[in-house]
């Protein structure tokens, strides 16, 4: 037995760090956008156009990541190295001077991203190395998910924690909160979880000599690998139909159920704690009936749900808060089971290829939730903007039935998709068992 498998605290070490690093996901995404355009007087426009760069040039670099921690042999390294980036380009980006411009936005933002990225994906290529048992693999993916919403709570509950005076001193408290429970909690993950990548003595990797080759080779991962493939499909699809509701949430709460902002607060707190309290429950039917069974019926749970939608009227906020209590079970699922799933098919890439690249397939894995979310961002409100949502004095009422639309009824469809990609999924408990009995008779 590994150590990684012997010691029960394992887990709970690797699974901290998802903590911290959730704490300034909401903020990143959704405050600094409005923060520096408006607050700091940087423009929406301009604040738009850079934070578009910055996520473009992310996603590039993903499997360019991926790549240097499979050629190293080494996740540790990579994973403090990231950590120390990130927090560096954190602070700065969540304590501008009073008139930043475009340029201190573009650079800190991209300092922050980066060492996001650096530290990401070999944490989650990490996770896939601590263990090679189906059912512990679960678990420990679901451990670092929980981790990962409470995070989010956290973020949530710190400004009416601290009554902060405006936005600056929230956001602010939020970066300081964050580079202290990432300086404790990273520290324990470097020092208390072993690497078991790092202490083979012979590791075969991927050829790739350079960045055209690293490229290729990610797309070629995509047409040989067809697991992988399939699986990165349903989790793309599955990305796109919870991104919608995601990005429409806020609207839908304010202008179809015209409710306040301290009834959306609750909802959205329901929402990730109905996730974090499913999360052991997915866990137990997933040893039971197989992970990606399991994802399935999430998948249709969410979409009996997401049936509801349709008959809500406005002010009905207990309809709508059972909606959310069910969608937010779902979440656990998409949440924890789908990279369990990853993991077993690296197991079944490294068997049938010969190669180790662990964190490439999950770089292209993380690339490609990131392209779900900018995609559901570019689709939905584009559209909604063309139809005057948001617009004073304008009969909303075709607006309003293409917010139910994009929020619900696009959903349903694009997660039948996934379920139908998912239900017959050939690596279930048994191959996997035997992949892993083939690949220990081997050295990779």
């Amino acid at each position: 037995m590994r150590p990684s498998e012997s010691a029960p605290q394992t887990s709970i070490f690797y699974a901290l760090p998802a903590m911290a690093a959730a704490v300034p996901t909401i903020p990143a995404y959704v405050l600094l956008p409005s923060y520096y355009g408006d607050d700091l007087g940087l423009g929406l426009t301009v604040t738009g156009a850079v934070l578009l760069l910055v996520r473009m040039i992310d996603m590039l670099t993903d499997p360019i990541v991926g790549w240097l921690s499979d050629r190293s042999g080494m996740r540790k390294i990579w994973v403090g190295f990231g950590a120390v980036i990130a927090g560096f380009g954190l602070w700065h980006l969540f304590t501008p001077p009073p008139q930043p411009d475009a340029i201190y936005l573009l650079v800190w933002a991209s300092v922050l991203f980066l060492g996001w990225t650096l530290f990401q994906v070999p944490y989650l290529a990490w996770g896939a190395d601590l263990s090679g048992d189906y059912r512990k693999r679960t678990s420990l993916t679901a451990m670092r998910e929980a981790a990962g919403l409470i995070g989010i709570v956290l973020a949530g509950a710190v400004p009416v924690l601290i009554n902060a005076a405006d936005r600056a001193e929230e956001i602010r408290t939020l970066a300081t909160v964050t580079l202290t429970l990432g300086a404790v909690f990273v520290a324990l993950l470097l020092w208390q979880v072993p690497d078991p990548v790092a202490q083979q003595k012979r590791i075969k990797t991927a050829p790739m000599g350079n960045l055209t080759v690293t490229i290729r080779l990610g797309f070629r991962s995509l047409r040989d690998n067809r697991l992988f493939m399939r699986l990165l499909g349903a989790w793309m699809i599955n990305g796109l139909a919870a991104g919608l509701p995601a990005v429409c949430f806020p609207l839908f709460v304010r202008y179809y159920l015209k409710l306040d902002q301290d009834s959306e607060n609750i909802l959205i707190l329901l929402y990730f704690a109905a996730a974090i309290i499913a999360i052991p429950l997915w866990v137990i039917m997933a040893g039971r009936i197989g992970k990606h069974r399991a994802w399935c019926a999430a998948m249709i749970m969410a979409i009996v749900a997401f049936g509801f939608v349709p008959v809500l009227g406005a002010g009905d906020m207990a309809g709508f808060a059972v909606i959310c209590l069910v969608t937010g079970a779902a979440l656990g699922a998409d949440l924890a089971l789908p990279p369990a799933i990853q993991a077993d098919v690296d197991d079944w890439d490294r068997y049938r290829f010969g190669a180790r690249r662990t964190a490439l397939l999950f770089a292209l894995w993380n690339m490609t939730n990131k392209l779900a979310m900018a995609l559901a961002a570019g689709i939905a409100l584009p559209i909604l903007g063309a139809f005057g949502l948001t617009d004073a004095g304008v009969e909303k009422t075709g607006a309003l039935v293409v917010l139910v639309l994009i929020y619900a009824v696009i959903p349903v469809v694009l997660k039948a998709g996934a379920i139908g990609m998912m239900w017959r999924f050939p690596l279930d408990s048994t191959h996997q068992v035997a992949i892993r009995r083939r690949l220990s008779r081997r050295t990779v």
